[in-house]
């Protein structure tokens, strides 16, 4: 680690010195800007997200250590942006995070213990966005079937929610049929991605009525099935065939037999 950098007397000081001295020297970094961070932050919380389930999964800690440091390097650069630009600096985002801690907190660093620590919680923060004129404002651009969630999350704080889970069963069939109908109708893309759009809708409800995180979920089928289609490839490979060249039959055979050798892996672990 350069002197200049190990010299300093905390962590504190070494991350501003390390952020401030990578504007100043690197070219690459010199030319971010708030907007052309966006997608590398979007890409680094994907990636804690997966190192998370390498911890889950396999007990690796070692990615989730690496991600992190990823991440918070994101933060770094925005502040040392705002800093730049006169508006505020890496304390001022830690000191505005100790607050809303503390303020959202009145149970631990007060003296009162509500009944319901999640209306506790929302009442808070709904306080703090009291110029707000809807429910549905001030929610982040999450990607769409998170927004969805927390949508229904602000809907039900009115009552406007099933009260049980197999009610949202009850729409989803309901939003099936109607899609199912308008696909066996050759109905045009407009009335197919409404329909489609709606039946999402209602899953990420169901999801959500399940205590289960819609978008988490359908990330880990993405990764699911990313690894069965590896298997399928190196079988056809290890039989010197194509996948191109299979009809839809050998290739749901592979895909069985890809299931099958990743349940015998998950067996032996």
């Amino acid at each position: 680690m350069p002197d200049r950098i190990s010299s300093k007397g905390n962590y504190y000081d070494k991350l501003y010195t390390l952020m401030n001295v990578l504007r100043e020297e690197c070219p690459w970094d010199r030319e971010q800007t708030i907007s052309s961070l966006r997608q590398y932050t979007l890409e680094e919380v994907h990636e804690v997200i997966e190192a998370i389930d390498q911890v889950e999964s396999n007990n690796d800690w070692q990615p989730l250590k690496t991600e992190l440091g990823d991440l918070l390097i994101q933060i770094l650069f925005y502040s040392c942006i705002a800093e730049e630009s006169g508006q505020f600096n890496l304390a001022d985002v830690i000191d505005t995070l100790i607050e809303k801690m503390i303020y959202r907190h009145p149970h631990v660093f007060g003296k009162t213990v509500p009944d319901n620590l999640d209306d506790q919680w929302n009442q808070l923060k709904d306080a703090e966005h009291a110029n707000r004129k809807s429910l549905m404002d001030g929610i982040p651009p999450l990607p769409a079937l998170k927004y969805a969630q927390k949508q229904q999350q602000r809907a039900a704080r009115v009552g406007f929610d099933w009260a049980e889970a197999s009610k949202v069963l009850d729409k989803m069939h309901e939003e099936l049929a109607e899609f199912e109908y308008e696909v066996l109708n050759h109905s045009g893309p407009e009335r197919l991605e409404d329909e489609f759009g709606d039946l999402l809708f209602t899953l990420a409800n169901l999801a959500r009525k399940m205590d289960l995180d819609a978008e988490l979920c359908l990330m880990h089928t993405n990764r699911k099935f990313g690894r069965r289609f590896r298997y399928m490839e190196g079988l056809a490979m290890h039989a010197n065939q194509s996948l191109s060249e299979m009809d839809i039959n050998k290739l749901e055979q592979l895909y069985n037999k890809a299931k099958d050798i990743e349940k015998q892996e998950v067996i032996h672990e």
